[in-house]
């Protein structure tokens, strides 16, 4: 297996927070103008929470938090390890069906949502058992190329900006900005995964750290400039805020739909954020059952994810009405258990020597 490097987890990091949370930027509707403070409160727990994991996953070197669960603590790690496979498939599901709408109410309308549901499906699927390496090499070639593009847009969207729309902007609502942040909570906190794919040795504390405040400063960024050019009271009522910002995008005559030109960079990078989901499944069910082949157990895992995508929801809007119900869901996953084994893992005492 080649070396990896603290670039690729960087950028790995980043795709994993960044393309679903600048497209549905909920906490503009509590927050306001505020957003963005709804976002540096939920980035500082989990820096505390990812140094916690760290430190937990490099008492076990050349391990990774699956293995050092499972070896620790064979019964109770495994069940540790069940729960977030759980809870991972509930991820994957719910951005396929999230996916399956956007793709049938933007880009292919006339096209069924079952045959766009198997497309994405497949795709994801060929992604993951191309392994971590396939993975680090795609984000890597994507990654930095999209974030260029979403620093390109403040210089193209610069003239469009309207100060007025993020006044006053002293008069702070704490209220709506903490229901932004525990609304933001659930998708900042999927930076947790890291630890339990990659081995202790192969990253530093910094790596998933850079990979958190840049994902976090990228999808502040975008919710300012939202707020800038479109205003808070039509940004809260768009189902695809994001996508409408773009479409404001215009280079002279020549190049007026210049959303295609990011929805083609951004669209790559939203399959890769699901194989990587798939890819931390399968890769825990290998680990925590040996006899079991995580590459042979790709395809059915994708599968039950697109069977569970269609059973959860009848539509996205039911994903965005579950919001506020799923984040007590995920602080369980993203900051209760790993406080809990941060204190399981701790080292053990040596036996005094007579």
């Amino acid at each position: 297996m080649n070396r990896i490097t603290s670039r690729q987890i960087v950028i790995l990091g980043i795709i994993y927070v960044l393309p679903f949370a600048i497209d549905r930027v909920s906490a503009i509707m509590p927050a306001k103008q505020h957003i963005y403070i709804s976002y540096i409160l939920a980035t500082t727990v989990f820096i505390v929470i990812l140094w916690m994991l760290m430190r937990s996953a490099k008492r076990f070197p050349n391990q990774d938090l699956f293995q050092s669960l499972t070896i620790r603590f064979p019964v109770l790690g495994r069940g540790i390890g069940y729960l977030y496979l759980l809870f991972f498939l509930y991820i994957l599901a719910r951005d396929i069906r999230i996916m399956n709408d956007y793709t049938n109410v933007i880009l292919l309308p006339e096209t069924p949502l079952f045959f766009i549901a198997i497309c994405l499906v497949v795709t994801v699927v060929f992604i993951t058992r191309g392994g971590i390496q396939t993975l680090f090499s795609l984000t890597e070639l994507l990654g930095p190329i999209f974030m260029w593009g979403l620093l390109f847009m403040v210089i193209l969207l610069f003239k469009d900006f309207n100060v007025g729309n993020v006044m006053p902007i002293l008069d702070l609502d704490m209220k709506g900005i903490g229901q932004g942040t525990w609304l933001v909570l659930s998708s900042t906190g999927q930076i947790i995964a890291l630890p339990f794919i990659i081995s202790s040795k192969d990253y530093r504390y910094r790596d998933p750290l850079y990979s958190l405040l840049i994902g976090t400063f990228l999808v502040i960024l975008v919710a300012v400039m939202l707020i800038l050019v479109v205003g808070v009271p039509i940004a809260e009522r768009l189902m695809y805020p994001t996508y409408e910002l773009v479409r404001q995008v215009r280079i002279t005559d020549f190049m007026d739909r210049f959303d295609l030109l990011l929805v083609s960079l951004w669209y790559p990078l939203i399959l890769i954020n699901m194989a990587i989901t798939l890819y931390v499944i399968c890769y825990g069910l290998k680990v925590m059952i040996p006899s079991v082949s995580g590459k042979m157990m790709v395809a059915p895992v994708g599968l039950l994810a697109f069977s569970c995508s269609a059973w959860f929801f009848q539509d996205a809007l039911q994903v965005l009405d579950f919001n506020n119900e799923w984040t007590w869901i995920a602080i369980i996953f993203e900051i209760i258990i790993p406080i809990g084994i941060f204190a399981m893992l701790r080292p053990r005492k040596a036996s005094l020597k007579p």
